[in-house]
């Protein structure tokens, strides 16, 4: 509470309402209360803080097992965790004034060595979701016998997985597996991915065993 002096006309020390009183050598000062703004709304700002949300939510769906798996190195000077968020914030799309994750533009996440491996198709239909790949390759041809694991979006509910593959890569043609679609989403969601190496000649149950040796190179960032 502020303390007048010398009558109404005079100085007052403390804060009065948005009024702060004090004194220097004799001499009786006012100034106005520090304004600050804690929860600002300008539509930049709203916009800025739901991509991040979605951001943060994307990335806290793998778990701790998972982010080792495509980020097999440590990252320098921070988390995994804050590393796939970093990932994730330079692949996103403006529409007006929607800002947020494009999910179908990811074709590499992590820190592995890169490999040329055949591009993913990931439709869902009936009770499937069918992923499959085409496209010769010498990668491809170097390791046939291996069963790749695939990083499944899907775009429209913007979910992500790690996906074991049950189909060896094969040295040529297409190959295909099925896996449940209720565990990944429902027909009419559109869905992306691509898929990594872990250098395993079986395909693996679970995560505790992977590691990436091989993934598709990352693409160019967009202007």
């Amino acid at each position: 509470m502020g303390k007048i002096k010398q009558g109404i006309l005079g100085g007052f020390k403390g804060k009065v309402g948005t009024v702060i009183g004090s004194s220097w050598n004799g001499i009786a000062y006012m100034r106005g209360l520090a304004q600050s703004v804690k929860n600002p709304k300008t539509a930049g700002q709203t916009t800025q803080r739901g991509f991040f949300r979605e951001v943060l939510d994307i990335a806290a769906q793998l778990s701790k097992e998972q982010l080792s798996f495509l980020f097999p190195t440590a990252p320098s000077k921070m988390t995994r965790h804050n590393a796939l968020v970093k990932q994730l914030t330079e692949v996103a799309a403006i529409d007006g004034d929607v800002k947020s994750v494009d999910l179908g533009n990811i074709n590499s996440l992590g820190n592995a060595a890169t490999a040329d491996l055949p591009d993913v198709a990931i439709t869902a239909a009936g009770e499937n979701l069918t992923i499959s790949w085409d496209g010769d390759s010498t990668e491809r041809a170097d390791n046939a016998d291996e069963y790749p694991t695939v990083f499944v979006a899907n775009v429209t509910k913007k979910k992500v997985y790690l996906v074991n593959s049950t189909a060896a890569l094969g040295a040529t043609g297409e190959v295909s597996f099925n896996v449940g679609l209720a565990a990944y989403g429902e027909e009419g969601d559109t869905f992306s991915g691509y898929m990594m190496l872990t250098g395993s000649k079986v395909y693996l149950v679970g995560f505790g065993t992977m590691s990436v040796t091989k993934r598709p190179a990352r693409s160019k960032k967009r202007d």
